[in-house]
């Protein structure tokens, strides 16, 4: 029997997603502004500020998915259609390749050598590295251990998690959900990758009608323990918005048989990956094998407008059937588990579409029907951000789920969510054994849970004892049944860095601003500074020690000792990303945008406006901030679509937009000269021919200078100061640095 059922894929819905329009869910015609309408629209009754309001009992309570918004908002932004906000077309990868195509005689330059700096270390806990997606051991080998990063690709550790190295960078996509390891013995692994970012990645992908920021490209396969990697016949271009999220293979086979969830169905393959069939229709999150029985398997879907299914199948997915489950049309998200200790168990963590816990309920017939054996609640919700399970009932379990079942114990069940939590009768009772701070206020058990980074993904066990978990900072593992946990991510390069400074009297300081892991400075080594997502950050150019962090819209802090106490200095509150930077002759002079513009002259201290409603709306936020180098009374800034200058720190200010390319492309950043105020250079979002403009007078005409250039988003370009004898500049884009 094949069963298909209609399913969007809405990773880490609220239900202010019921606000979205209908026909235009319908169609796959949804923008940006949609989502945004609805967003707001929804939260504004709430007035949330920076991530949190206050409830009707007077408590300040987090607004679950808000952040995950913005940060999926910010992304997009700089590539979406800045007039209707439709989603591109195209992908990365896709342009990249047609680049190629009309450049054959263009390679990488042999002058660009580049070194990883990090980060690669943390302290672990609360601190993080990267986000993990999943773990994968080689069978029979204790110390050989495989991980799929959200954006980072697949590393391999060959001494228990001590050390990593990187497989499959040149790889189109570096997003990986899932991995197969086939040990071969004396001869190297045979790897199966699911590429992609299964839970919507660092942007928080809303999925359907757009783009992941690391959507699949299909099944990919080595055989040669991952130095090449191939494609499969389950193939897809980035464009296609598919995700592939669970892999199973049949221990069995030697990697002949393997089976895929995806978000369009679920696969099969019996020849190693060549030819594949679809087995089932819908948006398929999960997927396990029973352990006595490679021929039964169950599988789970996500689904924010219908009911969420679970299928069983006993003849390797010849015949699928739905399960009886107790999941109503207000759950989204269902992950699965199974144990050796009893293969007639299934357990389900069911997720709501506020993110919350429904229930965790258990099969003892193979799949056939499930039970409820824990309902969420406000007193009972695993997925809430405190360990006692308290907060409400929303949550982020649409995002960060995961479930696990000790191999040796069927009733020993554990619950990923923000936190981990660990039931020892069948889920009947639950203790929290780790929570993502030390703060009373959230870990608010006795005794205190141990502290492990929050966001919680995947649940593995590699043996008996030892349990992995991988998160938004890395990955952890327990041999103790959660007692204590080790943090194993040290020498990965996984990071999702939003800006960086660097030192100018030190050549080895640099700080950086990572998605979900704070902002972190490198000296002798890897130090963690600012928690939450870390923004812009700057190094004074003229002491090393003293340096700027940023968090969300626009709060700066300040050290003055290389981070042995820092203080709060902003003015005032600004876009997702706020932009400020240091005058390069006076390291008192700071110059900040938010909705105006703030001048202080004691290096954050005071400050004051020196522009008047120059945006015209106290939420329409500035993006882009420059200082002239020769001139620092010259000064430009922009919002995604207009660009302003002052010649008179302030006095006034003209706006110098003309053409510039703003009803096609977003503006992403703004570089002047270094011996020259009136030549600037403007970086541009968008799949497009906009991605650096010039001028050389001031703003008074723009030429495009992108020849050469992939038709991508231009994050950034900046000028290499040293070469004197012209202007060198630099275009970072989506796949590479670029160099004129």
């Amino acid at each position: 029997m094949f069963v298909t059922i209609f399913t969007i894929n809405l990773v880490n819905a609220q239900t202010w997603l019921e606000n979205l329009p209908q026909d235009k869910v319908q169609s796959g015609t949804l923008t940006l502004h949609d989502y945004q309408k609805a967003f707001y629209d929804y939260w504004e009754p709430f007035h949330v500020e920076k991530a949190y309001y206050i409830n009707e009992n007077g408590e300040k309570v987090k607004a679950y998915g808000w952040k995950q918004f913005k940060r999926w908002e910010w992304y997009w932004e700089y590539r979406v259609d800045p007039i209707t906000g439709a989603f591109p077309t195209t992908s990365a990868a896709e342009e990249y390749e047609k680049y190629l195509l009309l450049n054959p005689a263009v390679s990488r330059s042999p002058s660009g050598n580049w070194t990883s700096m990090g980060p690669s270390a943390s302290n672990g806990g609360y601190a993080g590295i990267g986000r993990l997606n999943c773990v994968a051991f080689r069978p029979g080998d204790a110390n050989t251990i495989y991980v799929g990063a959200a954006s980072g690709g697949i590393w391999k550790s060959s001494d228990g998690g001590s050390s990593w190295t990187p497989l499959g960078d040149s790889n189109p996509v570096l997003g990986v959900s899932d991995i197969i390891v086939i040990n071969q013995g004396a001869n190297p692994d045979i790897l199966y990758i699911a590429t992609g970012d299964k839970d919507g990645g660092s942007v928080w992908s809303l999925g359907g009608q757009q783009s992941n920021d690391n959507n699949s490209v299909g099944v990919l396969k080595s055989t040669d323990g991952g130095v090449t990697w191939n494609t499969t016949g389950l193939s897809y271009s980035a464009s296609q918005k598919i995700t592939v999220s669970r892999l199973i293979p049949d221990p069995a086979s030697n990697g002949q048989i393997i089976y895929a969830a995806t978000s369009t169905g679920v696969f099969k393959t019996t020849d190693g990956g060549t030819n594949w069939t679809q087995q089932l229709w819908g948006n398929f999150i999960d997927l396990e094998m029973n352990p006595g029985n490679s021929s039964v398997l169950y599988a789970s879907t996500i689904d924010h407008w219908m009911t969420p299914m679970i299928y069983y199948t006993t003849n390797g997915g010849t015949n699928w059937t739905a399960s009886s489950t107790p999941f109503s049309v207000t759950d989204k998200r269902v992950d699965l588990a199974v144990t050796a200790a009893n293969s007639n168990y299934v357990y389900a963590v069911v997720a709501n579409r506020n993110g919350g816990l429904s229930y965790v309920c258990r099969s003892i017939n193979t799949g056939a029907s499930f039970s409820t054996v824990y309902t969420g609640s406000s007193t009972t919700n695993l997925l809430s951000l405190y360990a006692n399970e308290s907060g409400g009932t929303g949550g982020q379990g649409n995002y960060d789920l995961a479930i696990a079942v000790s191999p040796t114990n069927a009733n020993e069940v554990y619950v990923g969510g923000i936190n981990t939590h660990k039931s020892t009768d069948g889920g009947s009772s639950w203790n929290c054994v780790n929570c993502w701070t030390w703060s009373t206020t959230y870990n608010n058990v006795t005794p205190q849970a141990p502290v492990v980074h929050a966001d919680h993904h995947f649940l593995a066990f590699q043996n008996n004892t030892t349990l992995f978990e991988c998160n938004d900072g890395g990955l952890y593992k327990t041999t103790n049944g959660g007692g204590s946990w080790t943090d194993l991510t040290n020498t990965m390069a996984i990071s999702q860095l939003y800006r960086l400074g660097v030192s100018q009297t030190s050549s080895n300081d640099v700080i950086t601003g990572l998605q979900d892991n704070g902002t972190k400075v490198l000296g002798p080594g890897w130090l963690d500074v600012i928690g939450g997502d870390g923004m812009e950050c700057i190094i004074d150019h003229s002491n090393v020690n003293v340096q700027f962090g940023t968090l969300y819209f626009g709060d700066i802090f300040k050290t003055v000792n290389y981070w042995g106490n820092s203080s709060q200095i902003n003015p005032a509150n600004g876009a997702w990303v706020t932009p400020y930077v240091m005058d390069p002759t006076n390291n008192m002079r700071l110059i900040a945008g938010y909705a105006d513009v703030w001048l202080s002259t004691n290096g954050g201290t005071n400050w004051g406006k020196i522009s008047n409603n120059l945006t015209g709306s106290s939420t329409t936020y500035l993006r882009s901030v420059a200082i002239a180098p020769s001139n620092s009374n010259t000064i430009y800034v922009a919002t995604l679509t207009n660009i302003w200058k002052t010649t008179n720190s302030g006095g006034s200010w003209i706006n110098i937009t003309g053409t510039l390319p703003v009803g096609s492309s977003n503006i992403t950043y703004i570089t002047v000269k270094n011996n020259d105020p009136n030549t600037v250079w403007v970086s541009f979002g968008e799949y497009n021919t906009h991605g650096v403009y010039q001028t050389t007078n001031g703003g008074t005409n723009w030429t495009n200078i992108s020849a050469g250039l992939p038709s991508l988003p231009v994050m950034c370009v900046i000028q290499n100061t040293q070469n004197v004898a012209l202007d060198e500049l630099y275009a970072a884009t989506d796949v590479g640095v670029f160099v004129k």
